[in-house]
């Protein structure tokens, strides 16, 4: 991850320029002062995407960059910075004595009213408009039974993959299902993590994924209530893996493969989808034992490509790892502060 690609990032770059051609060219978006439409994004990009297969270097193509583009820091704030990546987790199509943690598909009562910000998510009850069921309420009451997709062994595997919103099952006849997120309940997220330090279960500064996940699983007694205490619930779409799935990454928010170590998901309400930026934070180094021996220094041209339900406001940024054993240790450990630049053309001028 700590290693940079000219080609993963002329990937990313290719990604978004899919998603900005399919929108209309005087879409609107607004980055740092500046207001800009798609087809100035469009510009924008392929001119990034020459700098960047004229560069031979890292250092080649900063130089490269700070000519032609501007850095603007929107609001000059300090972001926290996370990390996600792709689980991949055994299972089983029918429900046994080892796998019986089910992931569900989008029921057909859900209702999606509204758009964007305004987009409220219920059902219908003697007539009226209510709220989802909430996750304890779904999982004590059995109310999707018929909607399983798939079973888990581990009801915190099924909470992980809520969280990270996609992921790969290995089924027990040896092939393989991709599971992608396919819709909520609307309800609020809730960090677990936050739970249990508020319930002085662990203290704030020891807080990541290894921690929770040890935790939980030495009280198992605790976690179903703690889990419960995040009412989101993520429901799915399943597909079999084939030739061409079977090496790509998850597809984001703006339906492209994510690239790892370059795709990153913000709140797509405060900052422009599809943009470029530069990110700088830390990364954790991992050693042979799959712990950190240090922290490194990361600087990385990322493009805004996801979303997630944790990712809300100006202040957060997590950056997708891709899979593996590295990524998921990765993505536990990683609660950095860092900075977001938006790169501008030099030549872009302001809309009247």
């Amino acid at each position: 991850m700590t290693d940079f690609s000219l080609l993963s990032l002329e990937q990313a770059v290719q990604a978004s320029l899919t998603y900005y051609h399919r929108l209309p060219a005087e879409r609107k978006f607004q980055i740092c002062d500046r207001t800009l439409t798609a087809a100035d994004q469009i510009l924008a990009l392929e001119n990034f995407l020459t700098v960047v297969r004229k560069s031979g270097t890292p250092a080649e193509l900063w130089t490269k960059v700070k000519e032609q583009f501007d850095f603007c820091r929107p609001a000059g704030i300090e972001m926290l910075v996370t990390g996600y990546y792709e689980p991949i987790f055994d299972g089983s199509l029918q429900k046994n004595d080892t796998y019986s943690y089910p992931l569900y598909s989008l029921p057909p009562d859900l209702i999606v009213r509204g758009q964007d910000d305004k987009k409220k998510v219920g059902r219908l009850e003697n007539g009226s408009f209510v709220p989802y069921w909430s996750r304890e309420e779904i999982e004590k009451k059995n109310l999707l039974a018929g909607l399983e997709l798939v079973y888990l062994s581990d009801p915190f595997e099924v909470f992980l993959l809520h969280i990270q919103g996609s992921g790969r099952i290995r089924l027990e006849d040896g092939t393989t299902r991709l599971v992608r997120y396919g819709g909520s309940n609307g309800r609020q997220y809730t960090s677990i993590g936050k739970v249990l330090a508020d319930r002085g279960k662990l203290s704030p500064a020891e807080i990541d994924m290894e921690a929770i996940t040890r935790y939980l699983h030495q009280h198992q007694d605790e976690m179903e209530g703690i889990l419960h205490a995040n009412n989101r619930f993520i429901f799915f779409i399943m597909s079999k893996v084939d030739e061409k799935s079977a090496a790509a990454a998850p597809s984001g928010s703006l339906g492209q493969s994510l690239t790892p170590g370059y795709s990153v998901a913000l709140d797509q309400h405060c900052y422009p989808a599809g943009a470029v930026a530069l990110l700088v934070t830390d990364y954790p180094l991992v050693d042979e034992n799959g712990g950190v021996k240090g922290w490194t220094d990361l600087a990385r041209f990322v493009l805004n490509q996801d979303s997630g339900s944790a990712i809300k406001g100006l202040r957060r940024v997590d950056l997708f790892l891709g899979s593996g054993s590295e990524a998921e240790f990765a993505a536990g450990m990683m609660k950095q502060s860092g900075r977001l630049y938006f790169l501008v053309e030099k030549t872009a001028k302001e809309e009247k």
